[in-house]
């Protein structure tokens, strides 16, 4: 299923009350933070109060988001406000208004073969994580699993004086879904519901030595993969993108293919490139030797659908021993076909400009 946002549910209760315009008399904060205090609000830390029973004069304020058609306003503008947002209760009861979101969880039984310097880089990517799930869902729905005393320890010494998120069991959840690259079926909303923990595996590897060790993470219960049209590669691998791309899928009509191309990172599309291009790389001989091309449809292509730049054309050029981008008109010039180490390569005499695009060498 796909959620709304709790800046969405609380927008919808501000109409019923007849606010549309309510104005924040406090710093909004860091993230997204319509959704933050849209959790706030329904806890009770934030109160909102109609203009005419604020008993002071309300200064007009700018538009800080839109949700709903509610305008979020606040600092100094030209937009009256019909309400105010103030810290502590106010005088709309908000306690109607349930937040019902699946949790997105961390996994930490591979924990002791991370090495010292990706235990910390995995420390940073959960506390990014965590902050996301705040920005899509609500600070109860992000959480770690599966942690020993070493996992606790290292936790409470990296986010002292308190953990921020909870600890949680795989037996309390009715529905487990593992994010798992090498799984047979792709991750849908359609099996997510609230009573639902997604885990991601808590995995930094700076050297690939745990590739494919996410499927030792419970193989009892679901495991699901993320791709873009099949592709694995392209979708981004760390936790924190992974969790980006989890919370908006689930929270926007959008498919999961939209939410992962709207997601990707420079890493994530120089490692497929660099994979795509030793699959797709044309080899041509002639008198100078040995020339790899890639076609110029292709390369638009690839400009086109994943925003990949002249910059890391040139980045994984290196991984190939450079390539050119050449027009269909070379293949006129072809003379035969022979073998290179096993590989069909074109016979040309000779590659002139005008059968040339680009050259990354």
């Amino acid at each position: 299923m796909k959620f709304r946002k709790p800046c969405q549910l609380i927008a919808e209760k501000l109409k019923k009350e007849g606010i549309f315009r309510p104005k924040f008399l406090l710093f909004p904060g860091r993230g997204n933070f319509l959704n933050r205090a849209a959790w706030e609000i329904a806890r009770g830390r934030f109160g909102v109060i109609k203009a005419k029973n604020f008993g002071k004069e309300i200064k007009p304020g700018k538009v800080l988001g839109e949700v709903e058609g509610v305008k979020f306003l606040g600092l100094r503008g030209e937009e009256k406000a019909d309400a105010v947002i103030v810290k502590g209760r106010g005088e709309i009861d908000f306690s109607n208004v349930e937040f019902r979101y699946p949790t997105v969880g961390v996994d930490f039984s591979l924990f002791e073969k991370l090495l010292p310097s990706e235990k910390k880089s995995l420390a940073v990517q959960i506390e990014i994580a965590f902050g996301i799930v705040k920005d899509y869902f609500t600070p109860e729905n992000f959480a770690v699993t599966s942690l020993d005393e070493e996992g606790r320890s290292f936790l409470q010494e990296f986010f002292r004086p308190k953990v921020p998120f909870k600890t949680v069991e795989i037996n309390s959840f009715k529905n487990v879904i593992v994010l798992d690259p090498n799984a047979e079926k792709e991750f849908t909303h359609e099996e997510v519901d609230e009573s639902t923990l997604i885990l991601i595996g808590g995995i930094v590897d700076s050297s690939e030595r745990l590739k494919g060790s996410t499927a030792e993470i419970l193989p009892e219960v679901k495991h699901r993969k993320i791709t873009y049209k099949g592709q694995v590669e392209i979708v981004p691998d760390r936790i924190n993108e992974i969790t980006k791309i989890v919370c908006q899928y689930l929270t926007e009509n959008k498919s999961l293919e939209e939410v992962v191309r709207e997601n990707l990172t420079r890493d994530s599309k120089l490692r497929w490139l660099r994979k795509t291009l030793q699959k797709e790389v044309v080899k041509f001989y002639n008198s100078t030797g040995l020339l790899r091309g890639i076609p110029e449809e292709k390369w638009k292509k690839w400009q086109e659908e994943f925003g990949i730049s002249d910059f890391l054309f040139r980045k994984a050029a290196g991984h190939v021993g450079g390539f050119f981008v050449f027009k269909n008109s070379l293949f006129d010039k072809v003379k035969g076909k022979t073998k290179k180490r096993g590989k069909e390569v074109f016979v040309v005499e000779e590659i002139g400009d005008e059968d040339v695009v680009k050259v990354y060498p």
